[in-house]
């Protein structure tokens, strides 16, 4: 298969994984895929398996630099011996290989099995997944980018500097109701050796520092809320500190009692 078949098969194999256990379909999304396809090609050209990138990247920052807006969730499969392979832009797939990958998700138990819990999520709606094969390899690195489309958001700047004050404006669709904005920090990320990636193992999405919710409820800065339209003016400091911020705007959704992120963005701050 080419790889934009390959693609749709793969969406194939999730949605079968999905119905067999009673839950809707995802759509294709093409902000994911393109996500996705440049960590595939990261992974396969340097022969790691991360959800970090050589580049120090992680899910939702390469997810924010595509264009994505709702909240992305990825699944990563690839090899691991750190040697560094030409890409094979027109090599083609084998849907075996493909549904290996698919299989070994699949095939995962607790409390080790974070990526068929993936798949398995009730309330993912979107997916793209980006595909990697090098020269004189058959097989296939794959990266799985499951986004959660809820709403629409306004812009937030790539780039800012501390202190400065962030407009966090949107509106969610229906079954979704506004709970709450959230943003968190990291340092500024660095590139990463393939040996050290390989250790990495899963990655954690990072908790907010501050999270401001509508009136009626103890925060610091209320969330303006008409209907399920939203917007809030918030300073973008944590102590002061540069690193990668991320703004995350939280939901109520039926399939669970807990309030879930359904847009996570980053913003880089100096």
């Amino acid at each position: 298969m080419t790889r934009e078949e390959a693609q749709r098969f793969v969406l194939s194999l999730v949605n079968r994984d999905r119905a067999d256990h009673d839950l809707p379909p995802v759509k294709w999304d093409d902000t994911a895929a393109k996500s996705g396809q440049r960590h595939a090609d990261d992974m396969a050209a340097h022969g790691f398996t991360a959800h970090i990138g050589s580049d120090g990247s992680v899910p939702e920052l390469r997810h924010t630099e595509a264009g994505g807006k709702g909240m992305v969730m990825e699944n990563v499969g690839c090899f691991a011996d750190g040697q560094d392979r030409a890409l094979d832009a027109d090599g083609k797939f084998l849907p075996e290989g493909l549904e290996k990958i698919e299989h070994a998700f699949m095939s995962e138990v607790p409390p080790m099995d974070g990526h068929k819990r993936n798949i398995l999520t009730a309330w993912h709606t979107t997916f793209g997944v980006g595909l990697a094969l090098t020269k004189g390899l058959a097989i296939p690195c794959m990266s799985q980018e499951f986004t959660d489309d809820y709403g629409e958001y306004d812009d937030l700047p790539a780039k800012a500097s501390i202190g400065a004050k962030l407009k966090v404006k949107g509106k969610l669709r229906s079954p979704a109701t506004i709970a709450g904005v959230g943003i968190s920090r990291v340092d500024h990320l660095q590139p990463m050796k393939p040996s050290d990636l390989n250790k990495t193992g899963g990655y954690a999405i990072p908790k907010p520092y501050a999270t401001y919710f509508p009136k009626g409820f103890q925060t610091p800065i209320p969330v303006e809320v008409d209907g399920n339209a939203f917007r809030i003016d918030l300073p973008l400091s944590d102590h002061g500190k540069p690193g990668l911020y991320e703004v995350s705007v939280w939901a109520k959704l039926p399939q669970t009692k807990d309030l879930l992120m359904v847009s996570l963005r980053t913003i880089r701050v100096e």
